[in-house]
Order: C-alpha cells, then structure tokens, then sequence
C-alpha cells in the first residue's frame, strides 16, 4: 500500500493524472474538486493515497490532505457507496462542508450532486452521523477557537451559496457563548428554515 506519492505532474484528464516519481508513472484517480485545484502538468504535487483492490484491478485515489482521504473512507464504508460515487460526492462538495452537513444532518447539501439518490443520501447520514462527528476537523471546540468560530460558520454558510452579508447576520444573530461550531451551525440553518 502506498501512504502518498509526490512527483511532478506528467498528465491529466477528467479525473485522471499521472504523476511521475522517478520516472514511474503512477495513475491516480482524483475527485474533479481535487482535479480543478491540484496544478498543472509540469508541477510537483503531492498526493495522499487510497489503494482500492477489487479481483480485475488495482486503483490508486488520490487526495490533497488526509482529511480528506479519511472522509472518502468513511464514505466508502457505507453501504451502496462505492470509490466512484464518493469521489463524485467529493467533487460536488469539500469534505469539510460534508463534515459539516452530515454531523448537522443537513442531507439536502447532498440533494445536487448527480447518482446520490435518497436512498443513499438517508443511508449516508445515518451511517456516518456519529463518525464525521470525530474526525479532526470536525466540529469540535478545541478544533476551533472562539476568535475564528464566527469567521468559520460564516465561511461554511458562503461555500453552501448564501452571500456574505446574509451569512454574518445569521451568524451574528445566532452566536453565543457556548456555541461551537455544531451546534451554531445547528441553529444557523435552523433559522434560515432548512
């Protein structure tokens, strides 16, 4: 198993890249939110790496961060989600803001992005509810601090299309001093009546 490849870019196309780490070329299949952010061809990348083993073949997934990753193996232990349908869900939203989504169970976040049916939206959400609650990034108060908690449900609520100014008043309105970043998030889209 590969833990992360670093190399510099040889190809890419769709969800595809290749990169090249002493003149092996490794294929590695990325989310299209990882293709859009990670270079271009002739940049060094590195990529943390998922082996999927299935009896015909062997794909390697790539990741920016190892959060990610994390979240597409929570993804990819649910039932009915395969390693394609969770890089497609990574690719129509970060895995922060699905973090987010789930531990909040805002499903409708999951409602756009294309093969994600409710069947599998329900399933997702429940299964995962209680596990993206743990992961290090996730919705914790010692994970963020009391100085950047506005900042930070303000910016979840902008990367989920409400505009800036709308955000911080629904942010400022619900905000107290016992919030973290759960239970404000909680109460922000309680608000908005989503």
């Amino acid at each position: 198993m590969f833990g992360f490849i670093k190399g510099i870019i040889a190809y890419k196309n769709g969800n595809t890249i290749i990169i090249d780490n002493s003149g092996i070329g490794f294929e590695v299949l990325v989310s299209s939110l990882c293709f859009k952010n990670i270079g271009e061809v002739g940049e060094e990348v590195t990529l943390w790496i998922h082996t999927h083993v299935r009896e015909d073949e062997i794909s390697l997934i790539g990741f920016i961060d190892l959060q990610e990753r994390e979240v597409f193996r929570k993804l990819i232990s649910v039932n009915g989600v395969g390693p394609k349908m969770a890089l497609t869900i990574l690719g129509g939203i970060s895995a922060q803001d699905l973090t987010v989504a789930i531990a909040t169970g805002q499903s409708t976040f999951l409602k756009g992005i294309k093969g994600v049916g409710a069947k599998i939206r329900e399933r997702i959400m429940l299964e995962l509810k209680e596990k993206m609650q743990t992961t290090d990034f996730a919705m914790s108060e010692t994970a963020i601090t009391n100085n950047n908690l506005f900042e930070t449900a303000v910016s979840v609520l902008v990367d989920w299309g409400v505009q800036k100014s709308v955000a911080q008043q629904i942010i400022q309105n619900n905000l107290t001093a016992d919030d973290n970043l759960e239970t404000l998030l909680a109460k922000a889209f309680k608000d908005m009546g989503k």
